[in-house]
């Protein structure tokens, strides 16, 4: 029996279908139910009717509302685990809004579909073993960063790239990405900005 599905919203047909197929051949084997929507409305009845767990892939460039209220909307919805904001917008000007509106990731529509399905794979394996990036009402949880670590997260939270952190520290742009690799495993987040807004909540900033 399947407990856990994917809602692709987004009104453009030929790219809302082929993702649709795509996904829905990946993620059959591992029992999660693919669905799609041509309009927030039709996705919020589709959340209705079926009582699965939702993960949702929501174009943010529809008519109607603006992107971020859609993703409030869904977001407000019990049957969902994650909003995934999916768009041709600029990925760096994009993130951080979609992430502050509730949304658990951003994707860009340059991405293949692999990459795409990678990523919402790791959400849902997430929330099928009971834990979830945005855990609301718990206490920050203790996280264990070396020295080294919480410079570089430090400075990523100041908005520097990783040649300019490099710099700082003295050390090579490769070793930078292996330390922000490591940050991001141990807060348990996917990109820089959930890593700050992680950091803050839990006090490492």
């Amino acid at each position: 029996m399947k407990t856990n599905g994917l809602l692709i919203v987004d009104d453009h047909p030929v790219y809302r279908e082929a993702l649709t197929e795509k996904l829905g051949a990946d993620f059959a084997p591992l029992g999660v139910h693919v669905a799609g929507a041509a309009s927030a409305d039709e996705g919020l009845e589709i959340l209705a009717k079926d009582h699965l767990r939702w993960t949702v892939l929501l174009d943010i460039q529809m008519p109607g509302l603006s992107g971020l209220a859609v993703i409030r909307s869904f977001k407000s919805q019990p049957q969902v685990s994650h909003v995934v904001a999916i768009s041709g917008l600029d990925e760096k000007l994009w993130e951080p809004r979609t992430v502050n509106a509730g949304a658990t990731l951003f994707l860009s529509k340059n991405h293949t579909s692999q990459f795409i399905f990678r990523k919402l794979d790791m959400l849902i394996r997430g929330q099928s073993a009971g834990t979830s990036l945005t855990e609301e009402g718990l206490p920050p949880p203790s996280f264990r960063l070396t020295d080294r670590q919480r410079e570089v997260l430090s400075l990523i939270a100041q908005g520097h790239p990783n040649k300019i952190i490099a710099h700082f520290l003295e050390i090579s742009e490769q070793t930078v990405k292996i330390h922000i690799s490591q940050i991001f495993k141990e807060l348990r987040v996917f990109n820089r900005t959930q890593a700050v807004l992680r950091a803050q909540k839990s006090n490492l900033l």
